[in-house]
């Protein structure tokens, strides 16, 4: 749970201004000022998600593609640096139900993100045809189909369709274990005989 807050407050909007976003999508706009409100104290508020903008906790879990169309693995983690930019995409890579599975990290900006357009029905009726059989007959109109803006479904989901990246199956079960930076609580536990109880002395 903590992890999927983080995840929201932090993400929000440091994938908008992604390389690899732009790859796939047109660049984004300036946000509409109606987007935003500023406090008394000067802290601006957002107030509506922009077109533009993906929602940074639905991206865990989107397939990962490679450049044959096969899928290779999903994203597992983002790493961020201070200033809200995305660096790191964490791939977990084979495995089922976790058994043998292996994450490997790969930078933000090697990957393209797409999504494809949706049919739906257009806005308003279908024009008629004399030769389409009548509704009291028991047959219907077919509604005219149109197509979404693929910009739009992704603000509107929250995530892209799939992720690409050009390095095949292979490539990623041979590419090293990506590891977490470890816990210095933990290793000066180790170095230090009785270092649980030190720590609970020293901390408040």
């Amino acid at each position: 749970m903590l992890k999927t807050l983080a995840y929201a407050t932090l993400f929000s909007t440091a994938l908008i201004g992604s390389s690899a976003y732009g790859a796939d999508n047109a660049a984004a706009p300036n946000a509409s000022p109606k987007a935003q409100t500023q406090a008394p104290s000067g802290v601006t508020f957002v107030t509506t998600q922009e077109k533009t903008q993906w929602r940074a906790p639905k991206l865990i879990g989107v397939g990962v593609y490679g450049s044959d169309g096969k899928e290779i693995g999903k994203i597992d983690d983002l790493l961020m640096d201070h200033n809200g930019a995305a660096q790191t995409a964490v791939i977990g890579v084979g495995g089922f139900l976790g058994i043998g599975k292996k994450d490997v990290g790969v930078p933000f900006s090697a990957i393209q993100w797409k999504t494809e357009s949706r049919e739906v029905p257009a806005s308003g009726p279908a024009p008629a045809s004399p030769a389409a059989p009548s509704s009291a007959n028991g047959g219907g109109q077919q509604p005219a189909m149109t197509q979404t803006d693929p910009a739009a479904t992704e603000a509107s989901q929250g995530y892209p369709d799939k992720a690409i990246l050009n390095v095949t199956l292979a490539e990623l079960k041979a590419a090293p274990d990506f590891q977490y930076a470890p816990s210095p609580l933990a290793e000066s536990n180790m170095r230090t005989p009785g270092g649980n109880d030190q720590m609970k002395k020293t901390n408040p």
